[in-house]
Formats: C-alpha cells, structure tokens, sequence
C-alpha cells in the first residue's frame, strides 16, 4: 500500500494512485529469474468492461483481447482490472483490528486489540472486508461530472448514492452476497494446530 501518490493521471476519472481501485501497486512476472513488471493504474472503463467478459490470459502483456463486448485495452489492463476487483472482494481482517480515523477517514489499527482465539476466528461473523467496495462504475468514489452547478451535482450525487450504494467500510464478510446456489458468500474451516500463540 502506497503512503503518497508517486504519480497523478491526467484523466480525472482514473482514481489516484495511493487510493480506491488504485490504493495497492501490483507487479508481475512469468519468471521468477525475470524482471517484475509494474502493472498500469486501473482505469474505471477497464473494471466495467472486465466484469462483463471471460478471457484466459496468455501471458502476453502487450496482447489484444478480442472479446464481445470489446474490451478497451490490452492484457495488462485486463488483469490490473480483474486484481482490483478480487483484491477489494477478498482482503479481510478479523473484526476491531483496523477502525476509522474520524479526523482523516483514513484507516488505523486500533490501540486495543486483542487477536481472538481459534474458535471465534472460525466464525465468518468475526472477519470484515477491508478495501472499499467497488461501484458499477468502476470507482470506489462517485465523480460529479465538470461544468454543473453545485445544486444539480447535490442532486446527482444523491441520485447516484440511491442508485449504485457502496458497502460500509469494514463491514462483516457473512453480509457479502453468496453465489447462486450457496447458502454464504464464505466458508471457514480450521486445518492444522489450532493452538492459541503470543
């Protein structure tokens, strides 16, 4: 996770670096004898189209992707999307490890934590996501389109909040939406030596 921004996009849609869909870097690399590559920002349009079509990566960075509908971008794109939105739908935390800073909003972790045992860490209850849910419009944040008054960009932001909500923060992972035919989104089980440890 990134504590400032190394660089800004020119497009105002792109979330900056540091935050949203682009709080994390991700490299990549078919070799561990190879160089790492740095995957580009995730771009909105690359989220939005990616939910809607099934591609097996070839490995090739720099290769097209021809699906139906079109995906606007390369096979880099295609995978920095598809990370975003596995790493914001499966990044958790046992339950009162992190909490809100109500000054910044940013997250902390909290001063009086105590790790729970086996038994409670088994249950789902006690788990909750940690990045922002991601929005139908392949942000984390609502954008106020440029050029509107302050009056219908209020009116448009709260239409949009109705319209395409976003999850609470840190919230419980039991709440997330199972797959058709499951009964939880989750499944917890305990494998190995479930001994308590300092």
């Amino acid at each position: 996770m990134l504590e400032a921004p190394e660089e800004f996009s020119m497009d105002r849609n792109v979330e900056r670096r540091g935050t949203g869909v682009n709080q994390v870097v991700f490299w990549v690399t078919d070799n561990l004898l190879s160089d790492w590559i740095q995957l580009p920002d995730c771009k909105p349009e690359h989220i939005v189209a990616a939910r809607q079509i099934k591609h097996i990566l070839s490995g090739d960075l720099n290769a097209a992707i021809n699906s139906n509908p079109s995906f606007p971008g390369k096979e880099r794109h295609y995978l920095r999307a598809q990370i975003a939105r596995i790493h914001a739908a499966t990044s958790i935390n046992p339950k009162g490890l992190l909490e809100i800073d109500e000054e910044t909003g940013q997250l902390k972790f909290a001063e009086e934590f105590a790790l729970p045992g086996t038994e409670e860490l088994r249950n789902v209850e006690n788990w909750v996501n940690v990045p922002q849910s991601i929005l139908k419009s392949g942000r984390t944040t609502h954008l106020a389109p440029l050029g509107m008054t302050d009056e219908e960009k209020d009116e448009l932001m709260a239409k949009l909040a109705e319209t395409d909500k976003s999850d609470d923060r840190l919230r419980a992972i039991n709440e997330h939406t199972p797959l058709a035919g499951m009964e939880s989104a989750w499944i917890s089980k305990i494998v190995g030596d479930s001994q308590q440890y300092n």
